[in-house]
């Protein structure tokens, strides 16, 4: 039947008070869905670009969005077009048409004002009120040529909206089977890799490490079997740029990531052209996949997608979708940001939608805007299983971000809390440990399972967390031992002496020459600096000269609101660049603008006492200064 069959009769009969029919006002609900979504999703991914420079307080999306968004707006839209319906059965007075015109066209305006994200929402709305009042006045009056637009306009509407979500989706797939179908051969028995970063980690707070608490049983048996790095560094004390040295092996300085960068990620010029160890392995043969649930800055959006046939980042469940869209980040900023004692809470907590309750960091929610869901470990582990098993004919490269140690703290609802959890803060942290240890002992159960043996598992960390210390509590604002000390875990059954623990300061942007060593890759070897942390226990590399690792911590804006109250009092990356070297007994921090701290770590782990204006202090900064200079030259 066509649109204008319906609604034309409806030209004169609103006139005289008959209400349309629910058919049309659904095929018009259908029009003002498709329309005011695909100008949405176009919009977020243009926006959050446009803003980049607030990248941590924005929600993000990738180009799934261009279907999601207007399948969300057509339901909420066919909702609101059954009740305008139902309000005319009532009383056929009310012009349907027309009221429903203005109801659809004054949110459709909404959405694409505040989406910018540059606008009150006070603002949007009375714009919004003033386009819908002078819409509804247009179409009052040019009610045929309004019907036979819509009319004309509808099945292409659906087809580009249809052909949007097959071409993303099926495109997806294509890519993903033509980049595999073409992979070279792998060498018969290669091992898979395993890298898991468990954002947010202190290596203290691990029992393998000497924590008294029994926070990481399943961590301990992996360093029981494998090998275990006790002084490991990370490249900095936040997210972005540590990750972009785990893939490429390079330092801050060189890979030139320390912050999101506007339109990061177009090509391969990203990273400064240095390559990953995931383009590095797919040379070897392998499926690379990568799996995040740090979804603001472990992303291909901010260009650590290369060398990842497959990535996982956004969209893990339809809350996650939903909250994604700009009606979905409404209904989470009224809803989702409540109490326990809320009756919305209450009702969600009864429907079992815990997960729709369970809040990221991501988002402006501190800001009095929208948190989004949380993405724990149990679903990263159960998004890698279904990869792993499309395809079980070559080995596999995952790397996989677990995010369930960083703020807020503690396991999902319903997550049983461990003895020592009263709820204070280093509690609850603890509590993440253990509930990020639990998911990855049920991974590595799973995949013994299935079968799938064989292979590299290295642990490790992008940077601690200050938890107190310092004046400060969470990271990315200094580069004190409790920010970049991480755990570092190989294990490699039949190929790595057990049980090793080795206490040479290590950093582990080392990973990527490690992997490439271990599987005799030579060729790839000299794309990542090293050297291989296996070398460290090779007999024949005796009197090696290892190099002591660097921190680095570019000048940024993402500290935390809280953090930000010791500016002025510290040296932070507030108001300068920083950076620092790890020797076997020292550490020094150099900050832009305010100079250097020298602390003895072996002594005073937790660095209270700044030695830099001893007589000894002083003599061995300059020396530890030029070396660092000389190991950050470019």
């Amino acid at each position: 039947m066509k649109y204008s069959a319906i609604l034309s009769p409806e030209t004169q009969a609103e006139s005289s008070g008959a209400s349309a029919s629910a058919i049309s006002l659904l095929l018009l609900a259908t029009w003002f869905g498709i329309v005011t979504g695909l100008l949405e999703g176009a919009g977020l991914l243009i926006f959050q670009r446009i803003n980049w420079a607030q990248w941590g307080r924005v929600i993000h999306v990738s180009k799934q969005i261009l279907w999601i968004c207007p399948l969300v707006d057509s339901l909420f839209f066919l909702v609101l077009a059954l009740v305008v319906w139902s309000a005319s059965r009532l009383s056929t007075r009310i012009p349907s048409i027309r009221v429903l015109c203005f109801l659809l066209s004054c949110l459709a305006v909404y959405d694409w004002l505040t989406l910018t994200n540059r606008l009150y929402h006070r603002a949007s709305v009375l714009l919004a009120l003033g386009v819908a009042v002078a819409f509804t006045r247009w179409v009052g009056s040019h009610q045929p040529q309004a019907v036979r637009f819509w009319d004309k306009s509808m099945p292409w509407l659906v087809a580009f909206f249809l052909l949007a979500f097959a071409g993303i989706q099926s495109g997806k797939w294509l890519h993903e089977q033509r980049a595999v179908a073409n992979l070279p051969a792998a060498t018969p028995g290669s091992p898979n890799v395993l890298v898991i970063v468990i954002d947010t980690l202190r290596a203290d707070h691990l029992s393998s490490y000497g924590y008294g608490r029994p926070t990481s049983p399943q961590l301990d048996q992996l360093a029981k079997n494998g090998v275990l790095f006790q002084n490991a560094v990370a490249p900095c004390s936040w997210t972005l740029p540590s990750h972009a040295s785990l893939l490429t092996g390079r330092y801050p300085f060189e890979h030139g990531l320390k912050n999101v960068q506007p339109w990061l990620g177009w090509g391969q010029k990203n990273l400064n052209g240095f390559a990953t160890l995931g383009e590095a392995l797919q040379r070897s043969g392998y499926r690379t996949g990568a799996f995040s649930a740090n979804r603001i800055f472990f992303t291909g959006n901010v260009g650590l997608g290369r060398g990842f046939i497959h990535f996982e980042d956004y969209f893990d469940s339809p809350a996650d979708s939903f909250i994604r869209t700009l009606y979905g980040r409404e209904f989470a900023r009224f809803y989702l940001n409540r109490t326990e004692k809320s009756k919305v809470t209450r009702v969600f907590r009864f429907l079992g939608m815990n997960a729709w309750l369970d809040k990221d960091t991501e988002g402006s929610g501190d800001y009095g805007g929208a948190y989004a869901k949380r993405k724990r470990a149990h679903e990263v582990n159960q998004e890698l299983v279904q990869w792993i098993q499309r395809d079980r004919r070559r080995p596999f490269f995952a790397f996989l971000n677990y995010l369930d140690v960083h703020y807020a703290y503690g396991g999902p609802y319903g997550y049983p809390k461990p003895e020592w959890d009263h709820g204070t803060t280093i509690d609850e942290y603890d509590a993440g440990v253990k509930y990020a240890d639990d998911s990855f002992g049920r991974l590595l159960h799973e995949l013994e399972r299935r079968g799938v043996r064989n292979t590299l598992v290295i642990i490790t960390s992008d940077h601690g967390e200050s938890l107190g210390e310092h004046g400060m509590n969470y990271h990315g604002i200094s580069l004190y031992w409790n920010l970049i000390h991480v755990p570092l875990i190989i294990s490699y059954p039949g190929h790595l002496p057990p049980g090793l623990r080795v206490a040479t300061p290590v950093s582990n942007a080392a990973i990527p020459a490690t992997v490439m060593n271990l599987l005799g890759s030579g060729k790839d070897q000299k794309e990542f600096p090293g050297p291989a942390l296996n070398v460290l226990w090779d007999s024949s590399k005796t009197g090696l000269q290892w190099p002591d690792p660097v921190s680095q911590l570019g000048q940024n804006s993402v500290i935390n609101t809280q953090d930000r109250l010791v500016k002025g009092k510290i040296p932070t990356a507030a108001d300068g660049d920083m950076e620092s070297l790890v020797t076997s007994r020292w550490h020094l921090i150099i900050h832009q603008r305010s100079g250097e701290q020298l602390y003895d770590w072996t002594a005073d782990p937790g660095e209270s006492e700044d030695l830099i204006n001893t007589s000894e202090g002083r003599a061995t900064a300059l020396k530890l200064k030029a070396q660092l200079q000389a190991a950050t030259a470019h």
